[in-house]
């Protein structure tokens, strides 16, 4: 998972990782099928370690303006995403994953769309957020600021200024 994540998963020899690992070829395939299954395996474990914590933020039921706030320092903030998301690597280059992993790259961003609109439906349905635009096409919006922030700390962006800039981008949310 680390070889794929602080990297370009594209990039990543399964020679590399035998080495890393101390396991033979043989052994990895045995173990996953081959490349497609082993990067599947990696993204499953970051979802588990790493993804899962955007969605315990969205899903917390804090309101508007904190889970927001929680977002931004997740981005901002998060040591983890200094280089990067894997996630969001994988989703990049998806046109160069295998079947397996493509399929798991589809799965988590269509649940990671599903868990946005149910933050801002239920920021709507509070009366927190007016929801004058589709909640589909604003969650799609949220997420895609969230990613781009965390794209933006992997090429060294100041963290304070990917900060700044996801306030002003989802100030948008922000009742008039």
């Amino acid at each position: 998972m680390t070889a794929y994540w602080h990297g370009d998963p594209a990039d990543v020899s399964l020679n590399a990782i035998c080495q890393m690992a101390g396991v033979s070829k043989p052994s990895l395939y045995r173990e996953f099928g081959g490349e497609d299954g082993l990067a599947r395996a990696a993204l499953d474990t970051y979802a588990e370690r790493v993804l899962s914590d955007i969605f315990v933020i969205l899903g917390a039921g804090q309101g508007l303006r904190p889970t927001l706030a929680a977002l931004i320092d997740f981005a901002a903030s998060d040591p983890r995403m200094e280089t990067g998301c894997l996630f969001y690597k994988m989703r990049a280059g998806k046109h160069r994953l295998g079947p397996q992993t493509r399929a798991r790259v589809e799965e988590i961003d269509a649940a990671a769309q599903t868990a946005y609109a149910a933050f801002l439906r239920s920021c709507r349905d509070a009366g927190e957020w007016p929801g004058g635009q589709s909640v589909d096409v604003m969650a799609k919006y949220l997420g895609e600021q969230i990613a781009l922030a965390i794209t933006q700390r992997a090429s060294g962006e100041d963290p304070a200024r990917i900060r700044d800039m996801l306030e002003v981008a989802l100030s948008v949310f922000a009742t008039p």
